[in-house]
């Protein structure tokens, strides 16, 4: 089987198992409350759920110290069996006697075969004919929906997926970080680098462990069902706010496809991480507080109105279960709704229920991660940072310019009232001169005069200027971080759109479309303040997140935005029902209008499919050494990332470990790997691994092996030359025992741009590989006497 077709079953099973434990079983648990709801709130109520469900199990088993398959799936079963008969209004006790009954009359002989099977075909034959009923309702009679949505998947594939069948290996360097937290994880080690919001890592832990595919080949290919469900709970979120069909579908397939967004909002999509896994849920988090305000006073009480509230409590605790990122942006949104629907909000009923909700949906979070803090586990790096920033601290952009400055400030404390007049002049002479300074001093001292304060009329008329300035910087801020076009009107454009949305539900408020209205409203508030977010430095305000990240988000809500705004236009100007056919014929049209004048001109984003961490001739050495071999009867000598990788199948030696006992080596120096096999993998064309320096790209070479091995320690050794110092090294190691041992060392796989070797070794008399391959700095007894 080729990698490429196992790349491809792989992330078939992946995403069936993430799917089934995230949308369908959540479906079958709870079928009754579902029933009668539209399919997209019914998808966003089952994945916000499962998700915080299959997290909390893993949670709960790992702080008992009793997680591994067992526990996971009886737990899993016995729980979802609970909730299913407990929401359907099942009796246990009475369906668990029928089919003991059942059972009983047909070992007695009081039922034959022939009437055991009839019940089941029965069964089975009401089953088919509600999914035939089912497919019928909800694809046949909307097949173009479905088409449309067969084209998002087929644009996400395209942008996405090809990424998966071009590129094993993943795209961004902190993923051996989590996947080190991981592999923790099932040596029982919960947070084993500090308290951590662990949601992601709990997800992958339990697809590793109940379906037992490795962890790092999930890291690998779990970035394209992240993407997926990134954008279906955006295209769900749109389909239940906007009033037309199809113009959902058009801001989907513009995010997807638009090359015209600026490519950090989108680049990290190439890699499954925690902070793009947690965006998943700021949509549902804004969706069911818009549904909880737009709840009429009188329904308050209703049990429709707890279900919505616990849904929002469940998706925003899981923002903070997986990224603090999340937390913010779904804050800061919900700050936004509030402003929207200011009047309910502020309503005592409306507004204690909300901030209940909040407080549990916070203490669901939190919970976790204050046990093991309470048991002595302290916070880890970089939450201790988000928790300063959340208070009021430096920023890590704040702190860096802090720095700066202190190392460019002058000691003030030890300088002379006559020194520092002349460093205000500019005075660049030496302080030898202080003595002529100081009595130059009494004569030529500035005089310091305070500018008059300004009278209430030239701050008023100040008050334009400085709304155009920030105006233009906002517009100047979107063109840097978010639309990467050169045209300057199309950053003025999306400001416009914000404050026109805010306007246009005002003017649906006075046609008595009052939920529509205040619901865009909220969404133009929410981009409002996310503006101010991204802005914040340039604004002198707390710099809560970097530009960058932020820009992720941005763009993101930006589209659902955009589309609401669209959806409003088209909903004012066919507003009575009688046209509403012609309002979803418009918006299909100017759906296939968008897509078809992209493509046209040239708009659709090409990205790169290239892995700067891992080479594919590494992870296709991998595979097979694990399918080839016995666990634990094989060592892979290379840099750093197979440690991790291949952590619960074989062993691993690194480069540099391997390189520096070969220095200075004696008579005596030994190198022994005490396995069955050995394999070295070497990079022909070294990997920069997110550092670049003047030779980037070049092949391994003498002159590369002649240098001096890299005096760091970290990860800092296997970046930019440093990489291509030591596989240059190896390369020629390589060559020197394969020419010493022609008949035992062999090429494994090769490619143009890595190659690696086995070394199989006879278990009662194994291979000494210290050598003196040429570049190494052998000593001589005489150099050792002396």
């Amino acid at each position: 089987m080729s990698m490429t077709t196992l790349v491809i079953l792989q992330f078939v099973g992946i995403f069936a198992a993430y799917t089934g434990l995230t949308v369908l079983l959540p479906a079958v648990m709870f079928r009754r409350v579902l029933r009668g709801r539209r399919l997209s709130e019914q998808f966003l109520m089952c994945y916000t759920f499962g998700n915080f469900y299959i997290i909390n199990i893993v949670f709960a088993v790992q702080l008992l110290h009793i997680s591994n398959f067992q526990t996971l799936v009886l737990l899993t079963v016995v729980l979802s069996v609970l909730i299913w008969s407990r929401v359907n209004r099942i009796s246990l006790r009475k369906l668990i006697i029928k089919n003991a009954e059942a059972c009983r009359k047909l070992l007695q002989g009081s039922m034959g075969i022939k009437g055991a099977l009839y019940r089941v075909w029965q069964k089975f034959i009401r089953m088919l004919k509600y999914a035939i009923s089912f497919f019928y309702r909800e694809v046949v009679c909307n097949t173009l929906q479905w088409i449309l949505a067969g084209a998002i998947a087929a644009a996400l594939f395209w942008v996405y997926g090809r990424q998966l069948i071009l590129t094993y290996g993943y795209r961004a360097s902190d993923i051996p970080v989590h996947l080190n937290w991981i592999n923790q994880m099932s040596r029982g080690n919960l947070f084993v680098s500090g308290v951590y919001p662990f949601g992601f890592h709990c997800m992958v832990y339990y697809l590793h462990t109940v379906f037992q595919v490795d962890t790092y080949v999930i890291l690998c290919l779990f970035y394209l069902v992240q993407v997926f469900f990134i954008h279906v709970v955006l295209l769900a979120m749109l389909k239940m706010l906007c009033r037309s069909l199809y113009f959902p579908y058009a801001g989907v397939l513009v995010y997807i496809l638009g090359s015209f967004w600026v490519r950090q909002t989108y680049s990290r999509f190439g890699a499954s991480l925690p902070q793009e896994f947690g965006m998943i849920f700021v949509i549902p988090s804004i969706y069911f507080l818009i549904r909880f305000f737009q709840t009429e006073k009188e329904n308050l009480k209703t049990k429709e109105t707890k279900l919505t509230l616990g849904c929002f409590a469940i998706a925003f605790s899981l923002t903070l279960a997986i990224h603090f990122y999340g937390t913010m942006i779904a804050g800061l949104c919900c700050i936004g709704i509030a402003v929207g629907y200011v009047f309910r909000f502020l309503n005592k009923e409306y507004f204690r229920r909300i901030m209940m909700t909040g407080i549990i949906s916070v203490f669901l979070a939190v919970l976790p991660m204050a046990i093991a803090f309470a048991g002595g586990t302290p916070l880890q790096g970089s939450l201790g940072w988000g928790l300063s920033v959340i208070n009021g601290g430096n920023s890590d952009t704040k702190q860096e310019e802090k720095n700066i400055q202190e190392e460019k400030n002058i000691d003030i404390q030890n300088m002379t009232i006559e020194e520092i007049a002349a460093s205000l002049n500019g005075d660049t002479e030496s302080t030898g001169n202080a003595g002529n300074a100081a009595v130059q001093s009494q004569t030529n001292t500035p005089v310091i005069t305070e500018a008059p304060n300004p009278s209430l009329s030239e701050k008023v008329g100040e008050i334009p200027e400085k709304i155009k300035n920030v105006w233009n910087m906002m517009a100047q801020r979107l063109r840097e971080f978010i639309i990467n076009l050169p045209e300057k009107w199309c950053a003025y454009a999306v400001l416009t759109g914000i404050g026109v949305l805010i306007l246009l539900g005002l003017v649906f408020i006075i046609f008595r479309r009052t939920a529509y209205g205040e619901m865009l409203m909220s969404a133009g508030f929410c981009m409002g303040i996310l503006t101010l977010l991204l802005c914040a430095g340039n604004l002198g305000l707390p710099v809560l997140m970097d530009p960058a990240r932020c820009s992720i988000y941005y763009a993101y809500l930006l589209v659902a935005v955009l589309t609401l705004l669209g959806d409003g236009i088209l909903y004012l100007i066919f507003m009575p029902r009688i046209l509403r056919v012609i309002r979803n014929a418009a918006a299909l049209g100017l759906t296939v209008i968008t897509v078809a004048g992209m493509i046209h001109q040239d708009l659709i984003k090409t990205p790169d499919f290239l892995s700067g961490y891992v080479s594919n001739g590494a992870l296709t050495c991998l595979t097979n050494i694990i399918r080839e071999n016995e666990d634990k009867t094989w060592t892979i000598v290379s840099a750093n990332d197979e440690t991790q990788m291949g952590l619960d199948h074989g062993w691993h030696y690194e480069i540099i470990t391997f390189l520096r006992k070969l220095e200075k080596m004696d008579k005596d120096t030994k190198v022994i790997i005490p396995t069955k096999n050995v394999y070295f993998f070497i990079e022909k064309i070294p990997l920069d691994y997110s550092v670049v320096y003047s030779g980037s790209g070049q092949s391994i070479s003498k002159k590369g092996a002649s240098q001096n091995l890299p005096n760091v320690g970290g990860i800092s050794m296997y970046q930019g030359e440093g990489r291509w110092i030591l596989m240059s090294r190896m390369y020629y190691w390589a060559q020197a025992f394969m020419e010493k041992y022609p008949n035992d060392m062999k090429v494994y796989y090769e490619s143009e741009d890595f190659i690696c070797y086995v070394m199989p070794q006879n278990m009662y008399h194994q291979y000494n590989f210290a050598i003196d391959y040429g570049y190494n700095q052998v000593q001589t007894q005489e150099a050792i006497n002396s």
